[in-house]
């Protein structure tokens, strides 16, 4: 039998908040969990603007999506607890942005 090191995707995600615009011109936004092996193509992707939301699964996993300019307080609270980090972090990276 042997040891395999667990896989940094198996036990991590990097949170990320995407923004958007519908198809009917109303803005949205999305919490995104990103596996850690494919976040620098989900940045290029996203750069390029080639970010292909219908098909995110090679990238990780969608976690919560509403129309609107920012997630509600509550969600962000949320999806912060969720992850085990705090809604500062979440908010810290929107604004980065």
């Amino acid at each position: 039998m042997t040891d395999s090191k667990p896989n940094t995707d198996d036990l991590t995600r990097i949170i990320a908040l995407i923004y958007g615009m519908l198809e009917s011109g109303s803005p949205f936004w999305l919490f995104a969990a990103v596996k850690p092996s494919k976040y620098q193509a989900f940045l290029a992707a996203q750069k390029e603007g080639a970010l292909d939301l219908y098909h995110f699964d090679s990238y990780g996993e969608i976690i919560i999506s509403g129309e609107g300019k920012a997630p509600p307080d509550d969600i962000t609270l949320k999806v912060a607890e969720m992850y085990q980090t705090s809604p500062e972090v979440l908010m810290q990276a929107m604004k980065e942005e």
